[in-house]
């Protein structure tokens, strides 16, 4: 099993994985549940087993849900943001 590391350090090349959906900073829709029809932000990929399971946050408290691929729909759209993945213990900015 990878770590989140290595999860993420692959999620964000341009080939991504295979049978991920989203991309960091795609917007979308959650589908049902507590937060049906709002729009938030994918920030993580938190898992691919048993489905790709992300870290979304809603605006406009920033709100962090933990959701699997089937109870999200696609907006078609982006916040334009890019991820960049540090190795474990690098801070932002160190070299």
């Amino acid at each position: 099993m990878p770590t989140q590391y290595e999860l993420e350090s692959q999620w964000i090349t341009s080939e991504g994985i295979h049978g991920v959906r989203y991309r960091y900073s795609d917007l979308v829709r959650v589908k049902s549940g507590e937060h049906s029809e709002e729009t938030g932000e994918v920030i993580a990929l938190l898992s691919l087993t048993p489905e790709p399971t992300y870290g979304i946050v809603l605006p406009p408290n920033e709100k962090f849900l933990i959701l699997p691929e089937q109870k999200l729909e696609a907006t078609g759209s982006s916040g334009g943001r890019t991820l960049t993945v540090m190795p474990p213990g690098v801070k932002p900015g160190q070299h």
